[in-house]
């Protein structure tokens, strides 16, 4: 059986899962303008709806899927964008990308590295003025590329018990940057620089600094030369008001594994709009697809840098799968899968594409799933993800 991350992936979920608390609200009574031409004659496209359909008749508010292979574009929303309305979800409601972010955000360093205006392998205590590392070990030690493959061994500051703590007792506070660097001021290393891999959100909101130190403002640096440059109009990076977009999917949480779905959206916002580099992207499903498709086809970075972002580091001992610069190398039924994942309280994504048939797509829900298999409507999530990728390696 293939165990994707995509739907247990949420390094949030854990810290959020006392503190959702229902809220009947929404964002919108309206829908939203489809603007993205699909093929809806794709060959794959009768048998992917209707594993879709089933994963909604399951319990989940909304789930979608785009898709784009030699045969054409094709896209998918089964569901509800916002239960509260009675929304009907589209192909043009934008989505969580959550830590897919990461692979933006890796994509924006290794632009300014084509420019000439960063080393991967130089310290980042280079980029970054000492107030904003104080305290934080392996800061001196470590270089932009571990950072990059999370080789850096900088602690993890979502696993800090006072983060918990205060975020339980806080679930709407907007943490600052330095807020989250402050969790790790003083912490342990997790290992010396560059000895193991270790996932680390930290990690992301470091390169993010050093970008606004180097652009003065990395987020518009990614809508410029990333999401505009490359057609990409409906995707957004921290765009001004971007969490209250009405075409932004209201999010929800079986917070009990019980079935019974909880509106987690403000709280849900609130995460996504306090944090940078490891998160803070949403788009339409084609969109991410088409992101995706030009970054492995070399049509965003030159082959020098993509040959940076594909030398992967291995994630376990026993395992072949690996990570590169902000990318996940994974292999199902021994085929290459590259691409990230992403989720949070109430939100689950995966943007991959497979290697040896070129095929590119993104799945996401407005639903984060428990951590653990109990919930009834997460448990056959396995299955379902299991028969979409059959499909796909055809």
């Amino acid at each position: 059986m293939k165990v994707k991350n995509l739907w247990i992936i949420a390094v949030h979920s854990i810290l959020f899962l006392i503190s959702c608390g229902k809220m009947e609200m929404d964002y919108s009574q309206g829908g939203c303008q489809n603007s993205d031409t699909v093929f809806s004659g794709h060959p794959k496209g009768i048998r992917l709806t209707q594993i879709i359909d089933k994963i909604v008749d399951l319990g989940v508010p909304g789930v979608t899927m785009a898709l784009r292979d030699h045969d054409g574009t094709w896209a998918y929303a089964s569901g509800l964008a916002k239960i509260e309305s009675g929304t009907r979800l589209e192909i043009c409601h934008l989505q969580f990308g959550q830590s897919v972010a990461k692979t933006y955000m890796s994509t924006a360093i290794l632009l300014l590295w084509e420019q000439g205006l960063i080393s991967l392998d130089e310290k980042i205590n280079k980029y970054l003025p000492r107030s904003v590392i104080e305290d934080i070990e392996n800061s001196d030690q470590a270089t932009v590329r571990m950072l990059l493959n999370h080789t850096s061994g900088i602690a993890e500051y979502n696993d800090k018990p006072k983060y918990v703590t205060f975020l339980l007792q806080h679930p709407l506070h907007n943490f600052s940057t330095d807020d989250y660097l402050d969790f790790v001021r003083g912490k342990p290393a997790k290992f010396n620089p560059g000895e193991k891999y270790s996932y680390t959100n930290t990690n992301y909101i470091l390169l993010a600094l050093i970008a606004d130190e180097i652009t003065e403002d990395h987020k518009a640096f990614i809508r410029d030369e990333i999401l505009k440059d490359q057609g990409l109009f409906n995707s957004y990076y921290h765009d001004p008001g971007f969490m209250e977009f009405p075409e932004l999917v209201n999010t929800y949480w079986d917070r009990y594994s019980n079935g019974k779905i909880e509106n987690c959206s403000e709280m849900h916002r609130t995460n996504v709009g306090s944090l940078i580099g490891d998160d803070g992207i949403i788009a339409t499903p084609t969109d991410f697809v088409f992101f995706l498709e030009k970054l492995l086809k070399n049509q965003i970075l030159s082959d020098s840098s993509m040959d940076e972002m594909l030398e992967f580091v291995q994630q376990k001992p026993d395992s072949p799968d690996g990570y590169g610069l902000g990318i996940h190398q994974e292999f199902y039924k021994g085929f290459e899968e590259l691409g990230h994942t992403g989720g949070g309280i109430g939100a689950g994504c995966i943007l991959a594409g497979f290697t040896h048939n070129e095929t590119y797509f993104f799945i996401g829900m407005n639903l984060g799933t428990s951590i653990t298999p109990t919930s009834n409507i997460s448990e056959p999530f396995e299955d379902y993800i299991d028969e979409i990728y059959d499909i796909l390696i055809e």
